[in-house]
């Protein structure tokens, strides 16, 4: 049975109390030790417990409750219901704020010799995120065999590969995430003796709102935790306002706050080219950029910013405001835009997230054939799905309950019409034709 740590000493004197020469140790200090206020307690639920398990009334004598219950003629029966209160982690309660430590010293076992057998892996052709996924399966993890590499780190990401290569579309940034994570899970970011400090752990995720940038910064994010690179795991996303004081001078302590609350895990800002402009003429947003680019050298090494939004906008109105900052971020992933297949797969997924169902009548072509209104990609699909629910409680109504939570066809166009019951989207299309009429006259 597992044991809390924090009490492995006390537990090395109840493994001892079948021996007379310690058992009057133990029973001393666990009197010094035991808060007074709490020992009837303490008692009563030891009782419970013992009740409950061996099925017999146990008795105690008011005199000494502490000498009794170790000096029961079945000792190890009582250890063990202490144990029980040790795996529920109720111990700590009775007991204030001293240690017990052992009055003798507890021998430990040698440990046992395991010879390991020494596996070479020769994998050049790592080059999708699937092929290291592929890897990783192949070469589990046992106790007696040791790899040329560091195989361990990689199966501690594996959960956060997976989770990334199951989300629907990415394939540029799938395959280009490899290196980043083939890199680092090498340690060979680290400086050697007398050098610099590591490599720069800051990335910028390109593509528009919609396309689970914010996702997918958090995934890199327990990836580089899992690594050990980042120690706490920390991911905090934050917007303009986060950043930025109302008053000069402010800005900059506020947005320093926001760094050190962050140091060891993420700082995740999305849209940041909010936080400039493209005139440069925003005193406010100068302070927060020149602060933030000062704490992406000092805290390099524990430290990722990631930042999120369209390339030209962050160019023009992030990149552009402080010169130094385009050198600082070395990782750099695009989204690709979602095509129809892209979308038709997102709002199957969402039905399968939920355990609903859906007939044959659902197909591709129109999600192809409707793909101008969803500018805003994983966001509009998951609104459709909300409508599409409404519109099939309607169908429904009154219907057997075999019939309900499967969407049709008609359920999909009449929650379409709900979610076009929107001035904004109804202009979508018009909007699309007008960009690629536009982007035609300078081919």
């Amino acid at each position: 049975m597992s044991k809390n740590k924090k009490y492995i000493p006390f537990i090395s004197y109840l493994d001892d109390i079948s021996h007379v020469e310690t058992k009057n140790q133990v029973l001393t200090e666990l009197r010094t030790e035991l808060r007074t206020e709490k020992l009837d307690e303490f008692m009563k639920k030891v009782e419970d417990i013992y009740d409950q398990k061996y099925g017999n009334k146990s008795k105690f004598t008011d005199k000494d409750k502490i000498t009794t219950l170790f000096q029961t003629s079945d000792p190890n029966k009582y250890k063990e219901t202490i144990f029980v209160l040790l795996e529920q982690k109720m111990l700590h309660s009775y007991f204030g704020n001293k240690k017990v430590m052992p009055l003798i010293t507890i021998p430990k076992p040698n440990p046992v010799s395991i010879t390991k057998k020494l596996i070479t892996i020769e994998e050049s052709n790592i080059d999708t995120l699937q092929d290291l996924l592929n890897m990783i399966d192949k070469y589990p993890l046992k106790e007696n065999i040791e790899y040329n590499i560091n195989m361990e780190s990689l199966h501690k990401v594996k959960p956060y590969l997976t989770r990334l290569q199951n989300m629907i579309g990415m394939k540029s940034l799938k395959k280009n995430i490899v290196d980043q994570i083939l890199y680092f899970s090498q340690d060979l970011h680290k400086g050697g003796k007398g050098m610099a400090k590591g490599d720069y752990l800051h990335t910028v995720i390109y593509g528009p709102p919609g396309t689970g940038k914010t996702h997918v910064a958090k995934i890199i994010g327990k990836i580089f935790s899992k690594l050990g690179i980042l120690k706490k795991g920390t991911f905090k996303k934050v917007t303009r306002s986060d950043l930025i004081a109302g008053y000069l001078g402010q800005t900059a302590i506020k947005t320093k706050d926001v760094i050190h609350e962050c140091l060891d895990g993420v700082l995740f800002i999305d849209e940041a080219y909010s936080l400039g402009n493209s005139e440069k003429r925003d005193s406010f947003s100068k302070e927060c950029i020149d602060t933030l680019c000062e704490s992406l050298s000092n805290y390099k090494e524990n430290l990722m910013v990631i930042i999120a939004g369209y390339e030209s906008e962050l160019n023009e109105c992030f990149f552009q405001f402080n010169k130094g900052l385009d050198s600082r971020f070395t990782w750099r992933f695009k989204i690709d835009d979602y095509d129809g297949k892209d979308l038709f797969n997102m709002f199957l997924k969402k039905i399968k997230d939920y355990e609903w169902k859906t007939d044959d009548s659902l197909k591709e072509e129109w999600f192809i054939k409707n793909k101008p209104y969803f500018t805003f990609y994983g966001r509009d699909i998951e609104v459709l799905f909300s409508k599409t629910k409404i519109a099939h409680s309607r169908r429904v109504f009154c219907k057997t309950s075999e019939e309900k939570k499967v969407i049709t066809i008609k359920d999909l166009n009449k929650g379409f019409e709900l979610f076009m019951d929107n001035e904004e989207v109804k202009k979508r299309k018009d909007n699309e034709t007008h960009k690629v009429m536009m982007s035609s006259l300078y081919v």
